[in-house]
C-alpha cells in the first residue's frame, strides 16, 4: 500500500510519546513493504532529523510550524465559529494545499492523520481528491477540553464562556471524524468515549506498539545522585501543570527528606515558570531538547507521570515501564494502561500519596527494581510493535477494499 501519515510535529527516533509511536509506525510499515510518505509541521530546531526521514519515506514534505499572531488569535476565539481553537492553532492554508498536492501526485491508498486536530487537513480541504482517510485519535479534544476546564480553576465568566466552546468543539469533533473511512484509538476507555458520542462511528482499538529492544535499560544499581525524571513537551498545557503541580505541592515534601535528590525536566517547551523555578532551586534541571532520551532515562531512579489534565493514553509512561524504569504516575497519567498499584507502578493522585510513593522507591531499591522489571514484562507482553503493526495492516487492508 501507499501509506500517507500528516503529524503536527516531526516525528523521529528520539522524540518522545506520540510522536514516537507515529515514527515506530512508519518504520514498522515501511519494513513489511509499504511505501510510505508523510506530511508533517517542523519547527526550526527540528530540521536536522529530516534527511535521515528522506533516506527511508518515499516522500517528505514539511511546513512550518503554525505561530497565530495576536489578529487570528482574536478571530479564532472571539469571531469564528467555523472552527475550534484547537484546530485553528494547527491550521495552515500551506499544509491545505500540500497535502492535496501529495495526493494528487502520488496517488495513495491511505491517508492516516494522527491526532485528531490533523484531521482537518481530510475534512473540507479544496485541494484533497478521493482518497481513503483514516483519523488515528490519540485522545479525545472534546473530553481532554472539558476535563482542563474542570481542572485549571478558571473564572466563572470564563467557564460560562467556555461551555459555549466545548459544544462547538464537539460538533465540529465528530462531523470531522464522520466523514472519515475509519477511526483507531489508543485503548478501549478511548474508544467507547468516541462511540459514547457518535455510536455510528467505525472506531478500532490499535495499541500502541512500543519497541522494548531500543528501549532497554541496562543499569538497575542504585544511582549515587537519585534523580526523578518527567519527560514531554511542556507547551502542552498538560505537561506544563504536571510539572508545575508536582513542582509546587510534591517537590517540597520530598526534596526536604533527601537533599541530594534532583528533577530533570527533559523536552522542548518549556516555560519560563519552569525555567525560574529551575534558577530558584539548583537542583531542578530543565533539560530542554535532547537528541536521545535513552541516557536520561539510564540515570533515572524514578520516572514520574504527574498529570492532572486532558485524555488519552500517556505513551512516554508505557516507554519508561519498557525502559525497566519504576513509575508513579497519577490515575490520570496512567489512564488506559494497565497500570497495578503497588505491582508494576504506584497510582498517587494527591501530593502526600505522590510523594510517599517516592519515598518508598527511594528507600527500598529491591522494590524499585522489582517494580520496573514488572512493567518491563507487562508493556512486552501486550505492546510489542510488531504485533500492533500487523493489526494496522489488517484494519488498513480493509480500509481500502471499500
Amino acid at each position: 500500500m501507499k501509506i500517507l501519515f500528516l503529524a503536527n510535529r516531526l516525528p523521529h527516533e528520539n522524540v518522545a510519546g506520540g510522536h514516537r509511536l507515529i515514527y515506530q509506525r512508519m518504520r514498522q510499515l515501511i519494513d513489511q513493504g509499504h511505501q510510505v510518505g508523510l506530511a508533517a509541521f517542523v519547527a526550526s530546531e527540528n530540521t536536522g532529523y529530516i534527511p535521515e526521514l528522506q533516506k527511508s519515506l518515499m516522500e517528505l514534505e514539511t511546513a512550518p510550524t503554525p505561530q497565530p499572531n495576536v489578529i487570528t488569535r482574536v478571530f479564532r476565539d472571539y469571531i469564528s465559529s467555523s472552527m475550534p481553537a484547537i484546530f485553528w492553532k494547527n491550521h495552515s492554508k500551506q499544509m491545505m494545499r500540500t497535502v492535496g498536492d501529495m495526493v494528487c501526485r502520488t496517488k495513495y491508498d491511505v491517508v492516516i492523520a494522527e491526532f485528531g486536530e490533523m484531521g482537518q487537513y481530510l475534512y473540507r480541504n479544496p485541494y484533497l481528491s478521493a482518497v481513503h482517510k483514516v483519523v488515528s485519535c490519540h485522545r479525545c479534544l472534546t473530553t481532554a477540553f472539558s476535563k482542563y476546564m474542570e481542572t485549571s480553576g478558571v473564572s466563572p465568566a470564563l467557564r460560562l464562556k467556555s461551555a459555549s466552546q466545548v459544544r462547538m468543539l464537539e460538533k465540529y469533533e465528530f462531523e470531522l471524524y464522520s466523514a472519515m473511512d475509519h477511526i483507531l484509538t489508543l485503548t478501549a476507555e478511548d474508544r467507547f468515549t468516541l462511540l459514547n458520542h457518535a455510536p455510528q462511528l467505525p472506531v478500532s482499538v490499535i495499541p500502541p506498539g512500543i519497541d522494548c529492544g531500543y528501549l532497554n535499560r541496562k543499569q538497575t544499581r542504585r544511582a549515587k545522585q537519585p534523580i526523578l525524571m518527567m519527560c514531554g513537551y511542556f507547551a502542552n498545557k498538560s505537561n506544563h501543570d504536571g510539572a508545575m503541580w508536582f513542582a509546587r505541592e510534591v517537590w517540597p515534601l520530598v526534596s526536604a527528606k533527601h537533599p541530594d535528590l534532583q528533577y530533570y525536566l527533559v523536552g522542548e517547551g518549556a516555560s519560563d515558570e519552569m525555567k525560574r523555578f529551575a534558577k530558584k532551586d539548583g537542583r531542578v534541571v530543565v533539560a530542554g531538547l535532547v537528541d536521545d532520551l535513552r541516557p536520561y532515562r539510564e540515570q533515572a531512579s524514578i520516572f514520574i507521570n504527574p498529570m492532572r489534565l486532558g485524555s488519552g493514553l500517556r505513551i512516554k509512561m508505557l516507554e519508561a515501564m519498557a525502559t525497566g524504569l519504576p513509575v508513579v504516575s497519577t490515575s490520570l497519567g496512567a489512564a488506559g494502561i494497565p497500570a497495578q498499584n503497588g505491582m508494576n507502578s504506584f497510582i498517587a493522585d494527591t501530593p502526600e500519596l505522590f510523594a510517599d510513593s517516592i519515598e518508598w522507591l527511594l528507600n527500598d531499591h529491591q522494590l524499585a527494581v522489582n517494580m520496573g522489571q514488572a512493567a518491563k514484562v507487562m508493556v512486552k507482553k501486550q505492546y510489542d510493535i510488531r504485533s500492533t503493526t500487523h493489526e494496522l495492516e489488517q484494519i488498513l487492508q480493509e480500509v481500502v477494499s471499500i
